[in-house]
């Protein structure tokens, strides 16, 4: 099973481009998935450009799909998964308040995963225009950065990948920063 799925996404199939898309966006609407490493992985199968196209269209796609489902279908049980975790009602406070501002952030600092942004912005009153701009924006560095991690292990430019690593680190500490700071 593990070859198979392997020679779908790897690129020696004609097709590897669209099952890495649609393995994207299908992973980008799951909470704590994978999504650096898949990401990465994506990226070192192609040019960089490609790859990180694949990943960038995908993500946001999905981030978009899930969103429109918990505005329209998936309310109750968003409203739910949000109000178990006292850090998530105070980020439904911030993005009632700034929606646009608080998707951007949510999505350059990793303070929750990006599938709890979608389903907060959802039963939230952020418009379509104001999210899709702020998912576009914030989710480009760390897309890029995955990506280019991706890239340069392929190429086997370890030094490149150390600098994105420390600048991922630094990253996801302020995010646990903020996290901490929201849970009080």
């Amino acid at each position: 099973m593990e070859n198979l799925f392997l020679d779908f996404v790897q690129n020696g199939s004609p097709f590897a481009w669209l099952y890495q898309f649609l393995i994207m966006v299908l992973v980008s609407m799951i909470p704590f998935a994978p999504i650096p490493v898949l990401a990465a992985f994506v990226a070192s199968q192609h040019d960089f450009l490609p790859g990180l196209l694949i990943n960038m269209v995908g993500t946001t796609i999905g981030s978009l799909l899930l969103f429109l489902l918990s505005k329209r279908w998936l309310r109750r049980m968003a409203l739910k998964y949000v109000t178990k975790q006292q850090y998530l009602t105070k980020y439904m406070k911030l993005i009632e308040t700034n929606g646009f501002l608080a998707v951007l952030l949510g999505r350059i600092i990793p303070i929750l995963p990006s599938a709890g942004i979608n389903l907060i912005a959802g039963i939230s009153n952020v418009g379509f225009i104001a999210f899709i701009g702020a998912t576009l924006l914030g989710k480009l560095p760390t897309i890029l950065a995955f990506s280019l991690v991706g890239h340069q292990i392929a190429a086997g430019k370890w030094d490149t990948v150390l600098i994105i690593a420390l600048y991922l680190l630094a990253l996801f500490l302020l995010g646990k920063k903020l996290k901490q700071t929201w849970s009080r």
